[in-house]
């Protein structure tokens, strides 16, 4: 089953983008394991992004008091309890962990996946990328097909199980 990838931020946002950027850098490495969604700030509407059956890796921008640019990953189903530090991981009002924390209480199962979080600094309108959350870019990246690796194991792509002799 093919992985979805969610990428959530806003270009307008300085360090906000940096989810999005990481998520373009995907495409070639992914391959057909998954498909890369730039879904921008989805707020509420995150829940209606998620497919419970699919196996899901959500990128964002956090703000848990880590020095700027440190990737985390934390498992989804964990997500909606999750601090570092005592803060909430989030950068925006609405989050992955609020949608997800929504999704629960609607009823709805949660997909397995991991959230792959990179720590911003400034998320003020704007443009640009402070230096030090920039250079996190290449390890979100590492991250996030480290998780979809282990989301969607390698299959023999040699062996076509409909057409191959038992």
């Amino acid at each position: 089953m093919t992985v979805q990838v969610i990428a959530l931020g806003s270009r307008t946002a300085c360090d906000d983008e940096v989810a999005l950027l990481a998520a373009e850098r995907l495409a070639g490495p992914l391959g057909p394991r998954a498909r890369v969604m730039l879904a921008g700030r989805p707020g509420p509407g995150l829940v209606d992004l998620l497919e419970p059956e699919r196996p899901t890796v959500v990128m964002d921008v956090i703000m848990a008091g880590l020095p700027p640019g440190r990737v985390v990953r934390i498992p989804l189903h964990e997500l909606t309890d999750a601090t570092l530090a005592g803060r909430p991981l989030s950068s925006h009002g609405f989050g992955p962990a609020e949608a997800l924390r929504l999704a629960r209480s609607l009823g709805r199962s949660l997909p397995p996946g991991t959230f792959v979080g990179i720590e911003g600094h400034h998320l003020t309108p704007g443009q640009g990328i402070d230096p030090r959350v920039e250079q996190g870019i290449d390890a979100m990246v590492d991250a996030v097909l480290a998780a979809v690796a282990e989301l969607a194991p390698a299959t023999n792509p040699g062996v076509d199980p409909c057409t191959s002799p038992e």
